[in-house]
C-alpha cells in the first residue's frame, strides 16, 4: 500500500510505558502482549466455534467518511468468509465494536495485563474483527484509547490533535465517542490543508504489539491483513464520568434529532 505523502514511522517505545503515556503522544510498544496466550491462538475457525449462530451486525465499507450501511449475519458464517480469499470486489465487512469478552467470557482468561492500565481506572475491551482493506475512517476518540493487536497486521496512520479542525474538515456526522473527519488523513495533506512535516505517522501492529493513541490525536485505520485488534479506552473514574456525562447530553440531542445534520455512525443512512 502505497502513500503519497510522507508519514513519519512512530518509532517504539522504550523504557517505562508509564512515562510515555504521561507525555500524551502515541506510542507503539512492540511485542509488549506477545506472551498472552490469546496472541496466535484465535484463530477465526477455533473462534467460530465458540458461537456459530451469534448474530452480528457488521459494518459495510467507511462508515466515518461515507454513508452507514450495516448487514447483519451471524459469526460462524462471517469467520468462515475471513478465512476465505478475499472477493476481488465490494466493500470489506468489518465486524466493529464487538463485545467479543461478553460474549465469550472464557477467552479472559487468555489475556494478560497491561502494567499501565491498572491503578483503579475504567477500562473497556472492544474487538475489531475484518479482512484485509477493512478500514475506520478519520477519526479521534474522546477517550485515551489501547489498541492490542491478537492476529494479523493492522496500519495506524495518525495526525496531531488540531489538524484537521485547522483544515476546517471537521464533519457535522454524529459519533457517540468520537469526533469524524470529513475527509481522509491522505487526502487532508495532499489537498494542502494541512502541514504534513512534523504532524502525520503511521505505524504498524503485528500480533502481541501495543499501541497507546491519547484523546484527541486523529488516527485512520486499514487491514493490511483478516485479523483480530482488541481496542478500548480507559481513564480515571472521575475521567471518564464527565466524559460519559457529556456523551449522554449529546446522545439526548441526537435522539431528539438535533445533532447529527449529516447522520450518525450508529443508524443506517436512509
Amino acid at each position: 500500500m502505497t502513500y503519497h505523502v510522507n508519514f513519519q514511522p512512530l518509532p517504539p517505545a522504550e523504557g517505562d510505558p508509564a512515562a510515555h503515556l504521561r507525555r500524551r503522544t502515541p506510542a507503539v510498544f512492540r511485542g509488549l502482549a506477545a506472551d498472552w496466550p490469546a496472541v496466535g491462538s484465535w484463530a477465526f475457525p477455533r473462534i467460530a466455534t465458540l458461537g456459530p449462530a451469534l448474530p452480528v451486525r457488521l459494518v459495510r465499507g467507511n462508515r466515518e467518511t461515507t454513508r452507514t450501511e450495516f448487514i447483519h449475519s451471524d459469526l460462524g458464517t462471517y469467520l468462515h468468509q475471513l478465512s476465505e480469499p478475499p472477493a476481488a470486489n465490494g466493500e470489506p465487512l468489518y465486524l466493529k465494536e464487538f463485545d467479543l469478552l461478553k460474549a465469550f467470557p472464557e477467552l479472559r482468561t487468555e489475556l494478560g495485563e497491561l502494567p499501565f492500565l491498572s491503578g483503579g481506572g475504567v477500562a473497556s475491551r472492544s474487538a475489531w474483527i475484518g479482512p484485509a482493506g477493512a478500514r475506520t475512517g478519520l477519526h479521534q476518540d474522546l477517550l485515551d484509547n489501547c489498541a492490542v493487536q491478537i492476529t494479523g497486521t493492522k496500519r495506524f496512520l495518525l495526525a496531531r490533535p488540531g489538524t484537521v479542525e485547522r483544515a476546517g474538515a471537521l464533519s457535522a456526522k454524529y459519533d457517540a465517542w468520537a469526533r469524524l473527519s470529513r475527509v481522509g488523513i491522505e487526502e487532508l495533506a495532499v489537498g494542502g490543508r494541512a502541514v504534513a512535516d512534523g504532524h502525520l505517522f503511521v505505524v504498524d501492529l503485528e500480533p502481541g504489539d501495543v499501541l497507546h493513541v491519547p484523546a484527541r490525536w486523529w488516527h485512520e485505520v486499514v487491514n493490511l491483513s483478516a485479523g483480530i485488534l482488541l481496542s478500548g479506552f480507559y481513564g480515571s473514574r472521575a475521567h471518564v464520568a464527565r466524559v460519559w456525562a457529556q456523551v449522554q447530553l449529546r446522545e439526548m440531542l441526537h435522539r431528539a434529532r438535533l445533532l447529527g445534520s449529516e447522520g450518525c455512525t450508529c443508524h443506517p443512512a436512509r
